[in-house]
């Protein structure tokens, strides 16, 4: 007999919500087989058997949560029994706990409604404009698709709400999307605002992600005392080098690739800024490891290039690349998120222009980076149109004074307006 147990997938981890059993009681299971799928507050993953045999009644049913170590089910081997099931009465009142979970505004209550990126919102399309999915009537209101067919919808602008699924229980797989786009759909007549949907109120259950989210930010904008330190930089050579290099490599490389190993290289040379506070002491980092603010629709993340100032532009774009879309699919590893030493959060390609960033604890500063914009400047005399892009700098006090933190945006100046010093 073996046990299917909740696994900690990060300190912070406390619980984790079964989002789908692939088996059911009594049936056959082999070792390193996927049995059933779990939530935390950053991934989505799959749970395998340790062992072959049978399996057990399930402990934790699907939508609901489990404390990490929680025993989720049993594996029984060949001649093994289970204990018998709770008297009828406790089922009762184990599902009129589990429907008062459902309806109730508690810390529970996304366990039936929320189900990370696999269940999809009518009222939340991306920004980056996904196809909004509705949910098939009849079925809980989820909509299953494996993670390649919902990138095939994205890419080739297929509709879910359109596809009939030809998978298990009606899942939507790849051949579904393909067969979807080949098939001619008829034009639909444009809206008129009498047409148009109505508002509605309603009620958004907080996800694992957005609980955890809410806490970091109450631990960040209380105990931390923040200042800012804002920056204007000329990145007009920045923006020539890079379509350069996109020219001769091959590679699409973002601003952002090009600022984080400017951050990382003058992080270097600014130890006091790398570092972290303490009850006892400050800690100053030996690596430096950036974070990447990165949103998703469930909140933003923070996957992170570990040594980033040792790694070159087109290196760091292509491993952002990477991690970007794991973490969009819930599939980031512990190791890919966790202990950044320093934040980078980006909204220019929004067009924002300056806007200040919260800490990441216990990263004692994050850059918040704004849009670049053609500007009139003063060189020599000359009235000339110049790239320039605004920088802001959200700083820990107890770890960083203001001069400090200003000479740490001397040296990213240097980097910034100097791109050919990122290239040696």
């Amino acid at each position: 007999m073996s046990e299917i147990i909740m696994p900690k997938m990060g300190d912070a981890m406390t619980e984790g919500k079964v989002v789908k059993w692939y088996k059911k009681p009594g049936d056959a299971v082999k070792k390193g087989e996927p049995v059933l799928e779990i939530e935390t507050d950053k991934v989505n993953l799959d749970l395998e058997a340790e062992a072959d045999g049978t399996l057990g009644q399930l402990s934790v049913n699907e939508g609901e949560m489990a404390p990490v170590g929680g025993v989720l089910a049993l594996i029984l081997a060949a001649g093994e029994t289970e204990k018998p099931a709770a008297p009828k009465e406790e089922a009762r009142r184990a599902t009129d706990k589990k429907d008062s979970i459902k309806h109730s505004t508690g810390e529970y209550g996304e366990a039936i409604e929320m189900k990370g990126p696999r269940v999809d919102r009518a009222s939340a399309a991306t920004s980056a404009g996904t196809p909004t999915e509705a949910a098939p009537s009849g079925d809980g209101g989820r909509r299953r698709s494996s993670p390649l067919a919902r990138k095939m919808a994205r890419e080739l602008g297929v509709s879910l709400d359109q596809v009939q699924g030809s998978g298990p229980s009606g899942r939507i797989v790849a051949s579904d999307i393909k067969g979807a786009k080949s098939s001619p759909q008829k034009a639909k007549a444009p809206t008129s605002v009498a047409q148009q949907p109505a508002l509605e109120s309603k009620r958004i259950p907080h996800s694992a992600m957005r609980r955890t989210i809410a806490k970091r930010l109450a631990e960040s904008t209380g105990p931390i005392p923040h200042f800012y330190l804002t920056v204007d930089y000329d990145v007009t050579n920045l923006l020539l080098m890079r379509q350069q290099l996109i020219d001769i490599s091959g590679t699409k490389v973002s601003v952002n690739d090009f600022i984080v190993r400017a951050a990382a290289l003058a992080l270097r040379q600014h130890p006091n800024i790398n570092a972290s506070w303490g009850d006892e002491a400050i800690s100053q980092h030996g690596e430096v490891h950036i974070g990447i603010a990165v949103a998703t629709p469930e909140g933003l993340i923070t996957p992170v290039v570990r040594n980033a100032d040792n790694k070159s532009v087109v290196d760091i774009a292509g491993e952002v690349r990477v991690l970007a879309d794991k973490a969009k699919n819930r599939k980031l590893m512990p190791n890919e998120y966790q202990d950044s030493t320093f934040t980078i959060s980006n909204l220019g390609a929004w067009g924002i222009e300056e806007f200040t960033a919260i800490i990441n604890p216990p990263n004692a500063a994050i850059l918040a980076i704004g849009s670049a914009t053609q500007q009139p400047v003063v060189i020599d005399g000359q009235i000339v149109i110049r790239d320039r892009m605004k920088v802001t700098m959200s700083c820990d006090h107890r770890v960083i004074d203001g001069a400090t933190g200003a000479d740490y945006l001397r040296t990213l100046r240097q980097f910034v307006e100097q791109p050919l010093r990122l290239m040696i």
